[in-house]
């Protein structure tokens, strides 16, 4: 098998005990990535400082980053990518729960298929992994991911495995807020294959008011600028750019209820 490295980043407001369960998840995969490349993205609490230098004492394989002020997740993401010593490189997010043959299974199809980007299908929790039996499934192959990206993010960000210089030939993470991964992908996606494993390799936890982070007047404005912007760069046509002003940017001010309702029946399984 190749080495590989695990990208994720830290900031102070995270639980340390989900910060903690997910390291577990990471380390006691299946097969054990070369590296973990932790960026602390500005400065963290006790607490979660505790979590991480417990981690490093047992597990050499841990590498610590950061700086002292907060940038945001594309800033810490493309910090910590240039610090990947591997080509293949999986991403993670501190707040959730890795299966624990997830690293295995997509690093044989990454390489078995010569894909630039492998994700997954996820299992969202509240508490416990399986609490909810709710699930983000998204399309398998690359034509159907093809189809899928001009409406939908065609990729669960937190199950993503790729080919880090693609990534960075590509611009890396930009300043996008609430969509610098998906704007990547439509970019990666100009020029190289995707897929989708029909299996939920991670367990995501939900119970952070993910539906109240994604309503409201100002991630309104941070949609219309994504879709304005990859409207701009020729990443879908006049007509889906339409299309997602009526149904992606004008519900962002239903009340939040409602939008979760939305969620429910027709984004999640």
């Amino acid at each position: 098998m190749n080495n590989f490295s695990v990208l994720m980043s830290v900031y102070t407001k995270e639980n340390p005990i989900f910060l903690r369960d997910c390291l577990d998840s990471i380390v006691n995969q299946t097969i054990k990535p070369t590296e973990i490349v932790v960026v602390k993205d500005g400065k963290l609490n006790q607490e979660l400082e505790n979590i991480l230098t417990n981690f490093n004492e047992k597990y050499d394989f841990l590498k610590i980053y950061g700086y002292e002020k907060n940038m945001g997740l594309g800033f810490a993401l493309n910090y910590g990518l240039n610090k990947c010593s591997n080509e293949i490189v999986f991403r993670c997010d501190s707040d959730d729960i890795n299966n624990l043959n997830r690293f295995k299974l997509q690093l044989e199809c990454i390489i078995c298929r010569n894909c630039a980007i492998v994700g997954s299908n996820i299992e969202e929790f509240n508490s416990i992994p399986g609490d909810l039996k709710r699930y983000r499934n998204l399309p398998k192959s690359n034509h159907e991911i093809s189809v899928f990206k001009h409406s939908r993010n065609p990729f669960n960000h937190m199950t993503v495995v790729f080919r880090k210089s693609i990534i960075l030939n590509s611009g890396g993470y930009l300043d996008m807020p609430g969509y610098e991964d998906y704007y990547l992908w439509l970019r990666v996606l100009k020029t190289n294959e995707g897929f989708n494993i029909q299996s939920p390799l991670v367990y995501a936890r939900v119970g952070n008011d993910m539906i109240g982070r994604r309503q409201g007047y100002d991630f309104m404005k941070y949609e219309l600028k994504f879709q304005k912007q990859i409207f701009r760069d020729g990443l879908i046509s006049s007509i889906s750019f339409c299309k997602n002003i009526i149904t992606r940017v004008f519900p962002r001010l239903f009340p939040k209820f409602f939008l979760s309702l939305i969620y429910k029946i027709f984004l999640r399984k």
